[in-house]
């Protein structure tokens, strides 16, 4: 992880891009989130939880000291509205293009099983185990658990709507976000 996310680093500051990214914090109701984005427009990170997403940005400022992150507010925030209107019910996808060094960073299994999540419809979930099957490795559905836990991205890769056979599984942002998220998705659905 650590070579791929100093070659995007390289690439942005050989690119002249400089290397401010955008540090928020976002409240939609009941819902947080933490958003690192890059120069580029994209966001690299997304968390339910603070301590995440300093990591995140802790795992960047260790491989370049030009690296500086800018703190905006919630209504400056570019995708405010679109992460509000996801919240709230009223849009049922995320038309985000995933740009992140952090989604390179993950092994070829990894990205197989993002993929795939990505490929959820909204309002609906699958098991582990068939994330597993659908990412080539049929008896690896422990290791899609993971995959789901190491998402850099949850909502625009939606791991939450993954879930075990015979509960709800794990998730990041806790089980009664996972539970919240599902419900939203749920009756967004019916809506429809």
């Amino acid at each position: 992880m650590k070579n791929v996310l100093k070659n995007y680093l390289q690439k942005l500051a050989h690119a002249g891009t400089g290397l401010e990214f955008i540090s928020i914090h976002c409240r939609y109701g009941k819902f947080t989130i933490y958003c690192l984005v890059g120069p580029e427009e994209n966001i690299i990170h997304l968390a339910f939880t603070a301590p995440k997403h300093d990591r995140a940005q802790k795992q960047l400022a260790a491989l370049d000291d030009r690296i500086f992150f800018k703190t905006v507010q919630q209504e400056d925030f570019s995708r405010n509205k679109l992460f509000n209107d996801y919240f709230s019910g009223k849009q049922s996808n995320m038309p985000i293009e995933i740009n992140s060094p952090f989604i390179d960073a993950g092994s070829g299994f990894q990205q197989r099983v993002w993929q795939h999540i990505s490929a959820i419809p909204y309002g609906e979930t699958i098991t582990y185990q068939r994330l597993a099957e659908l990412a080539g490795s049929p008896k690896g559905a422990r290791a899609a658990g993971t995959a789901c836990g190491a998402n850099p991205l949850p909502i625009i890769i939606p791991c939450h709507r993954v879930v075990a056979n015979n509960s709800i599984g794990g998730f990041g942002g806790g089980i009664p976000l996972k539970k919240s998220l599902l419900a939203l998705e749920k009756e967004g659905s019916r809506k429809k």
